[in-house]
């Protein structure tokens, strides 16, 4: 890996253990480099939110197109790593910059993926990132209120848990069938 020798992948693009990573059109050599039993790497957007997604884009069309299903997709705390050649092509860290303000995004790290590729991460504007966390809050809990069962009595200072009232309407039913 160029730019920091020793520096591992995984380490350079901020991804933790037990984070979900999608791949998008990454090269094989790059996806080697990232696999580790603590990811979940998918190459798919269907189970969001995803915590960090690296797009591999050689093309502005292409860039531009994508964009919105995976910031749809991502987490709102995630961070979305656009990954482009360096030497050639015609995206460069300006336009992806230009790209990302326009979707209410902003760039916060850049990093040399490999000798060919680069890459810009970019993370929701915090006014963004707040109004999207119900993304990921738990659905609301039920308001209906579960009455605690009656203990069970005991008679002769043996446990009966027959008689406490749990269950004796099921009980009597059963008993009336059996006659």
């Amino acid at each position: 890996m160029a730019g920091y020798p020793g520096t591992p992948l995984p380490k350079k693009l901020g991804i933790k253990a037990g984070q979900k990573v999608c791949l998008l059109n990454a090269p094989g050599s790059v996806q080697r480099h990232l696999d580790h039993d603590e990811v979940r790497i998918t190459h798919d957007l269907r189970l969001p939110p995803v915590d960090v997604v690296v797009l591999f884009v050689e093309r502005i069309a292409e860039l531009e197109r994508r964009f919105a299903d995976i910031t749809a997709c991502l987490h709102p705390a995630g961070g979305f790593w656009v990954a482009f050649r360096t030497h050639r092509g015609d995206i460069t860290d300006d336009v992806v910059r230009r790209i990302a303000l326009a979707a209410g995004m902003v760039d916060n790290k850049v990093c040399t993926i490999d000798a060919s590729w680069s890459g810009m991460r970019l993370v929701l504007r915090n006014e963004i990132r707040d109004a999207m966390m119900y993304r990921v809050l738990p659905p609301p809990i039920s308001r209906r209120v579960r009455r605690p069962t009656a203990p069970g009595r005991t008679i002769n200072r043996t446990p009966l848990a027959r008689v406490s009232g749990a269950g004796s309407t099921l009980r009597r039913v059963r008993a009336r069938s059996t006659k």
